[in-house]
């Protein structure tokens, strides 16, 4: 298993730093709702290649003897794996005139330098939900559906893949005498997701992700069965509010870099403006596109985290030696580990539209 002790979310880190760009380029990360700095806890390692191994059954058999009998051999067979790191890297070139400008409102380079964290949040969150090596980006980490998806491959357990049997949370429902009903099976859900990412009884360490149409339904639906039902308003390390679920924040995932395209899918609307997923969970639009998903995912020490090179930075190379542009450097390099087959849970077929 891989050791991740001591491993710090970039937010941690930077509260830690005495240095005021890292601390300055976390903040606007997290400012834009960043997966990436926010939540998953990331040990510094130099490597490229990370080698662990799960224990996903193949337990040593436990011998029951009489006495003075000899003890009997056994063994645990763990599963081997390894993940891969990726790597963010790209200038701001800025010509000396525009810096120069004594009209400009703002400061050019620190603006782009703004523009750039902005789309790193943006793709960074689109990535840890939907890439894939297959039809996505191969050169960067491979994001939770397809994990969960072929969890054979990524140490994920077949039942962690949840089908939440089209359970109704749309608006319309939500208001009706059937509230208690698809209130109560949506709850149901959400503890077996907890359930099988190790955490039963909750914990701050188990974020749900979902989009902002859901977390609105999840609201509703507990108020409209006139109880918290678990529904409590936390804070983050900033002290700004946060609304959780058993103590597991339910964190809207926000959207692509288009700043319209949901991350996950589900708009919660009908016939042919609906954009979401069929309840099989496929991406979708129009009449079948009713559905929609929520993750869970225990960051917890022996489950989900991660590794990089050194926190993400924007490093000032100053004017280069064309002597007209000012160049800043945008690098990170880093990957997923995930340690234990209970680490991480999908929910889909969750009905927001219709």
């Amino acid at each position: 298993m891989t050791v991740d002790t001591g491993s710090l979310t970039m937010a941690e880190y930077a509260q830690m730093s005495n240095n005021p760009l890292i601390e300055a380029v976390t903040m606007s990360l997290i400012d834009n709702g960043s997966v990436m700095a926010r939540d998953i806890p990331f040990t510094t390692k130099q490597t490229m290649v990370v080698n662990g191994s799960r224990v996903e059954g193949n337990l040593p058999t436990v011998n029951w003897t009489q006495i003075n009998a000899e003890p009997v051999a056994s063994v645990g067979v763990p599963t081997p794996y390894q993940e891969v790191a990726y790597i963010i890297r790209e200038s701001i070139d800025v010509d000396k005139n525009l810096v120069a400008d004594i009209n400009r409102v703002t400061d050019p380079r620190e603006l782009q330098v703004q523009l750039h964290m902005k789309a790193i949040a943006y793709d960074f969150n689109d990535k840890f939900i939907n890439n894939d090596h297959v039809a996505g980006d191969a050169n960067a980490i491979v994001g939770l559906k397809y994990r969960i998806t072929n969890g054979s491959t990524y140490g994920v357990r077949s039942e962690n893949l949840i089908d939440g049997s089209g359970v109704d949370i749309t608006l319309g429902t939500l208001t009706t005498a059937s509230t208690k009903d698809s209130g109560n099976k949506l709850l149901e859900l959400l503890d077996t997701a907890l359930e099988r990412v190790d955490s039963g009884n909750g914990g701050s360490n188990v974020v749900l992700y979902m989009n902002e149409v859901t977390k609105r339904r999840i609201r509703t639906a507990l108020r409209a069965l006139g109880t918290d039902g678990g529904l409590n308003v936390s804070q983050d390390q900033f002290g700004r509010p946060i609304d959780t679920y058993r103590g597991c924040p339910l964190m809207n995932i926000g959207r692509k870099a288009d700043q319209t395209t949901y991350i996950i899918p589900g708009n919660g609307l009908t016939g042919s403006p609906a954009i979401g997923e069929t309840s099989a969970g496929v991406a979708s639009t129009g009449s079948s596109a009713l559905y929609t998903s929520i993750y869970a995912v225990n960051f917890d020490a022996g489950h989900f985290h991660g590794w990089q090179f050194e926190p993400l930075q924007a490093r000032d190379l100053g004017l280069l030696n064309n002597g007209v542009i000012y160049r800043t450097v945008v690098d990170w390099t880093g990957g997923l580990i995930n340690d234990s087959n209970r680490s991480i849970c999908r929910i889909f077929d969750i009905k927001t539209g219709g």
